[in-house]
């Protein structure tokens, strides 16, 4: 069996051998294909951590999106909103997980309210623009905008765990979304 570190040096050698411009970092490798760059091999998880604040406005009855916004206030018309007064929007995500994200990796996602965790999944994909600097949009479809950080998700805001959603309409509720490309086995 090859150890780790044998093994990133002959993805390295590999990737020189056929002059393929490439980057490694403490996440993994990755090269440049068709002027993006896209993953060779992770081999720690990437992590991008958000905290966000309720507000009595949530409803979360969205069918379709979840949006975490950095706007201070929400109308009842915002009901994918699940958080505002975020710290982060798709644009203030690392350069590595953005590569990673427009790889197509699979991103899971964990709400943590106190005591409570929903978890679920989504996809990233080579299309998304990741230039919002206000929210951050998770789909079930595979429409993309600017403010898309992942698509093809397992939940909406409707089918978060109800108990989060309550404690979510206490305005000073802060609670953490991770998100989360996990490393290869």
């Amino acid at each position: 069996m090859v150890d780790k570190f044998q093994e990133r040096i002959e993805i390295i050698r590999r990737l020189e051998e056929k002059n393929i411009p490439y980057f490694r970092s403490a996440f993994g490798i990755f090269e440049l294909e068709r002027n993006r760059w896209r993953i060779v091999k992770i081999f720690e998880s990437i992590k991008e951590e958000v905290i966000a604040y309720g507000h009595p406005n949530i409803q979360a009855t969205h069918e379709s999106t979840l949006e975490i916004t950095k706007e201070n206030f929400l109308t009842e018309k915002g009901d994918c909103i699940i958080g505002i007064k975020a710290n982060k929007s798709v644009n203030d995500f690392s350069e590595e997980f953005k590569i990673a994200l427009k790889s197509g990796a699979k991103v899971k996602i964990t709400i943590k309210v106190d005591e409570l965790e929903d978890t679920f999944y989504a996809f990233g994909s080579p299309a998304l623009k990741l230039t919002n600097d206000k929210s951050i949009v998770i789909r079930k479809s595979d429409y993309i905008d600017d403010r898309t950080a992942a698509i093809l998700s397992t939940k909406a805001a409707i089918d978060i765990d109800r108990r989060i959603i309550e404690k979510l309409k206490n305005e000073n509720k802060q609670f953490k979304i991770i998100f989360e490309i996990e490393k290869e086995s």
